[in-house]
């Protein structure tokens, strides 16, 4: 099987990841919007889930399109549904970093926040990735030109990156002094690890499809004969960031891991039923000699 073009091979592939993708971020939408601790920052994952629900909806099925069809429109909406999703998440990531360093630094001021400024900052993301997309699509459609879209790569990628990495710095900074409300800051620190830890899973599986982005603009991929299966691995680990995190929410988030163990015993209480039903009848059976 040559694995350098597309194939069965890749369709299931994909088509698993669709799956896992929309079933695991419809479940963690449903059981984060339970919660009644932690709800503002809950919010914001929230928001992270809705974007990587429409990769699954939206990005990797246009994409399944575009490399089988070979169309250079279904090329654009692919590209469209990719930067949208892919930007909303990557700024999402970015503002909950910013969020756990001005909680566990600035504690009581970040008491002070209402709802309000969440759903402020969850508006800006999705208009930021709407204006982002727009730039990035119209030079496809050449309706301005080309000249410059490796900035934008680098901006896009860069700033939300320095975001990341100056928020968490902060925190690993601030969690080495005294503080006044020991118990409180221990569980707003503790969350501001969890949400490294899925920040940088995100970072690595999101990362090489720009430094790959990167290499394209700068035609340096022109002689590599492998390119295709390179994109394809590096297409489906990009993709698979929308579904790591649903992995690791269940070990680092109590909340989490009880609401799920709840949807699960709910699910298995029929079958366990009707298999207790089913066992005694099955005993007094007589056996024909």
């Amino acid at each position: 099987m040559d694995f350098n073009s597309w194939n069965t091979f890749w369709d299931i592939c994909f088509g698993v990841l669709v799956t896992l993708i929309i079933a695991a971020n419809v479940l963690t939408i449903w059981i984060f919007f339970k919660q009644r601790r932690q709800k503002r920052t809950y919010s914001l994952l929230m928001s992270l889930a809705v974007a990587d629900l429409l990769v699954g909806i939206f990005a990797v099925p246009f994409y399944i399109k575009a490399v089988v069809s070979q169309g250079y429109t279904w090329y654009v909406i692919s590209i469209g549904a990719d930067v949208f999703t892919g930007t909303t998440s990557i700024d999402t990531l970015a503002v909950i970093s910013l969020e756990r360093m001005f909680a566990v630094g600035w504690p009581l001021r970040h008491r002070t926040l209402n709802c309000r400024v969440y759903v402020c900052a969850i508006s800006i993301l999705w208009i930021i990735a709407a204006i982002f997309t727009t730039s990035v699509v119209l030079p496809m459609l050449n309706i301005i030109g080309r000249e410059n879209s490796l900035y934008y790569i680098v901006l896009i990628s860069g700033i939300p990156l320095i975001a990341i990495c100056v928020a968490n710095f902060v925190v690993w900074k601030k969690q080495k002094m005294p503080f006044h409300n020991q118990n409180h800051i221990k569980r707003e620190v503790k969350l501001a690890k969890t949400l490294a830890l899925i920040t940088g899973t995100s970072l690595f599986t999101w990362l090489p499809f720009q430094i790959l982005n990167i290499l394209f603009t700068l035609k340096v991929t022109q002689n590599f004969h492998l390119i295709e299966l390179t994109t394809f691995i590096i297409k489906f680990l990009q993709f698979s960031n929308s579904f790591v995190n649903v992995i690791i929410y269940p070990f680092r988030i109590p909340e989490f891991k009880r609401t799920l163990f709840q949807i699960l015993n709910f699910c298995l209480i029929p079958f366990e039923r009707s298999r207790n039903e089913v066992s005694p009848s099955a005993g007094t059976g007589s056996v024909v000699s």
